[in-house]
């Protein structure tokens, strides 16, 4: 069978098919492919070639990219869009960063504020899989409660035949090399507070065993 990409969720590696013949979709996971590996290069818009095996999309193949004059047009919200669960309806996500962005601020609203300006400097307009996180940290012998939010930057919009924007303009909007930067940066802090806490752990216990020996022997 044929058809084209008509919605694409990398964070999610979910997506939707649309017959060009008929006003038939089916949604299709990574596993739908031939070679998963492939769903990294998939866009929307992409023709494609699958079975249909009880009612599920299987050995999907992507074809060649179809005409530019098929390139829908999309309306994109105002403001940046914090979804933390589905992306609401009527919506489609054409690129998302592969890394999770973070702002975390004593106030809040401040954090939340920060981060949508972040996602939008690094091109887009919706946070996917947004989560809020509190925790308390002292200095100076005060207490404080310091807010973290959490999301995916992504670029989506809502179909629409007098959009202003096109689909080949918002793919690849993302700006995937800073975002995978502050990914990578994130990881190695990471990294080295736990390379911190098990060498911690270490001299600890030798600590304890050079005072057992000493102690008792």
């Amino acid at each position: 069978m044929q058809a084209y990409i008509s919605a694409l969720n990398f964070v999610d590696k979910i997506g939707r098919l649309q017959l060009a013949d008929s006003s038939e979709s089916y949604g299709f996971s990574d596993k739908a492919l031939a070679n998963p590996e492939d769903f990294a290069g998939l866009s929307l818009n992409l023709d494609v070639s699958f079975d249909l095996i009880d009612g599920k999309v299987r050995n999907l193949v992507p074809a060649a990219l179809v005409s530019a004059d098929s390139d829908g047009r999309y309306f994109l919200p105002d403001e940046v869009s914090f979804e933390n669960t589905h992306l609401r309806a009527g919506y489609e996500i054409l690129d998302v960063g592969r890394f999770r962005l973070a702002k975390t601020a004593r106030d809040e609203n401040k954090a939340r504020v920060e981060l949508a300006s972040l996602c939008r400097a690094l091109g887009g307009n919706t946070l996917l899989e947004v989560t809020h996180s509190s925790e308390q940290k002292t200095a100076m012998g005060y207490a404080f409660i310091y807010h973290t939010y959490r999301g995916y930057a992504a670029v989506a919009g809502r179909p629409d035949e007098k959009g202003d924007h096109y689909a080949s303009e918002l793919l690849q909007s993302i700006n995937h090399r800073e975002i995978e930067r502050r990914g990578q940066r994130h990881e190695n802090v990471a990294a080295g507070k736990i390379a911190l806490r098990i060498l911690g752990g270490v001299l600890l216990l030798i600590f304890c065993a050079g005072y057992i020996f000493t102690t008792f022997f």
